[in-house]
C-alpha cells in the first residue's frame, strides 16, 4: 500500500479523548520519553527559527515557556477535534486564546498540521519539524504569511507548541509558533471579562527605550461555535477592522518672552486634539478603556516606538476582554463579584 502523507500550513497577519502522546503520558516511563521528545523537538524548532532570523540579520528569540505550554494544549486539541489553522471549535481567534490564558503581549501565529497513513517515527517528527520550516520560508510575496511572522524584526519571544497523535495506525502532527513581542511592564494588567459599565483601567511602562505611541481598542460580536468543516476553512485571521484610535495626552509647556512675559505653548495634533491619555515623564501611563461599541470582544492595541525612530509603530499587546451587558441593578451579584 502507498503511503500517503498530506500537510496543512496556515498563517496569521482551548472531555475528549487525549490525542496518544497523552495518554502515552499518564505511564510513567513512556511519558517520560514523550516529554523528552517534544523537549528536543521545540529545542530544534527554536534553532531552526533562530537560523533563519540570522540569515536575514535579525536578533535571536527566546523561548516563552508560557506560551509554548499554551500552544501545546492548542495542538493537543487540534488533534481532538481534527482540526487545522487558527480556529478551534470554541470560535476564538489566536488572539483570544492567549489573551483568555493570561498573556498580554502582542503575538502573531503559524501553524502546520500533518496527516499521513501510517505512525510517525521520531525521526519523522524530525523531518516533519523540517519540512514545515522550509516550506514557511520559501513562501513567496503576497503569499508570504509565514515568513513574514518567523522573520518579524520586532518579536522578542516564541512559543512553540507541539502535538502528536500514532493512534489507529496513521499519524497526526501539529506544529504551532506564536511569537511575542514583549515591549511593556504590565503595572496593572487588564481583567478579561467585564461589563459595560465597568471602569476598566490599563497601567504599564515601554520597555526597550521605546515610548507609547497610541493605543488602538478593536471591537467584535463575540465568537460563535464552529463546526470543524468551517474551522478548517478559515485559513487566516485579524484583528477586526471597527476601531477606535487614542493618542498620547500632548503636554503644555512654557517659555519667557524677550519682554518678560510668559508664553503659553500649547501643542495639538493635527487634527486638532491634544490626545486622550496621560504619559508620564518616565514614559509611564495609564488608560481607561471605554466600552463604546455594546457588548461583545474588545481587544486592546498598545502601539509603542522607538523615540526619533520613523519606523511604523510596534503592536506590543493584544489583549481581549469579554465584555457583557451590565447586569441590572441587585441581580448577579455573586457572579460578578467572582468574575476577575
Amino acid at each position: 500500500m502507498k503511503h500517503a502523507l498530506i500537510a496543512a500550513l496556515t498563517i496569521a497577519a482551548l472531555a475528549a479523548p487525549l490525542a496518544h502522546g497523552d495518554s502515552v503520558s499518564a505511564h510513567g516511563e513512556a511519558a517520560s520519553v514523550y516529554d523528552e521528545t517534544r523537549g528536543t523537538l521545540r529545542a530544534h524548532v527554536l534553532r531552526l527559527i533562530n537560523r533563519d532570523r540570522a540569515l536575514d540579520h535579525l536578533p535571536p528569540v527566546e523561548l516563552d515557556v508560557a506560551a509554548s505550554a499554551l500552544a501545546d494544549a492548542y495542538c493537543r486539541e487540534q488533534i481532538v477535534n481534527h482540526t487545522t489553522g487558527h480556529f478551534t471549535l470554541d470560535g476564538l481567534a489566536p488572539y483570544m486564546r492567549y489573551s483568555f490564558a493570561g498573556g498580554n503581549d502582542g503575538i502573531s501565529e503559524n501553524a502546520a498540521a500533518w496527516s499521513a497513513t501510517y505512525a510517525f517515527s521520531d525521526r519523522a517528527l524530525y523531518e516533519l519539524v523540517r519540512r514545515s520550516e522550509d516550506a514557511m520560508m520559501a513562501e513567496m510575496a503576497p503569499h508570504d504569511g509565514h515568513r513574514k511572522t518567523i522573520l518579524d524584526p520586532y518579536a522578542t519571544h516564541v512559543g512553540i507548541g507541539l502535538a502528536w497523535d500514532n493512534s489507529h495506525q496513521r499519524g497526526e502532527f501539529r506544529l504551532v509558533h506564536e511569537f511575542v513581542r514583549r515591549y511593556v511592564d504590565w503595572t496593572r494588567p487588564l481583567p478579561r471579562r467585564a461589563q459595560l459599565t465597568d471602569a476598566v483601567l490599563l497601567a504599564g511602562k515601554p520597555l526597550r527605550g521605546m515610548r507609547i505611541a497610541g493605543i488602538t481598542v478593536h471591537h467584535e460580536p463575540f465568537p460563535h461555535p464552529l463546526d470543524v468543516v468551517t474551522a478548517n476553512r478559515l485559513d487566516s485571521y485579524a484583528l477586526p477592522a471597527s476601531r477606535r484610535e487614542y493618542l498620547p495626552r500632548l503636554k503644555t509647556t512654557y517659555s519667557r518672552r524677550d519682554d518678560g512675559t510668559l508664553a503659553v505653548n500649547v501643542q495639538q495634533y493635527a487634527n486638532g486634539s491634544r490626545g486622550d491619555f496621560r504619559v508620564g515623564d518616565d514614559g509611564a501611563f495609564s488608560f481607561s478603556v471605554p466600552f463604546a461599541d455594546g457588548a461583545g470582544i474588545y481587544t486592546v492595541v498598545v502601539w509603542v516606538q522607538k523615540p526619533g525612530n520613523a519606523t511604523s509603530p510596534i503592536a506590543a499587546s493584544n489583549i481581549s476582554i469579554r465584555v457583557d451587558a451590565a447586569t441590572p441593578a441587585g441581580l448577579g451579584q455573586t457572579a460578578a463579584g467572582g468574575r476577575r
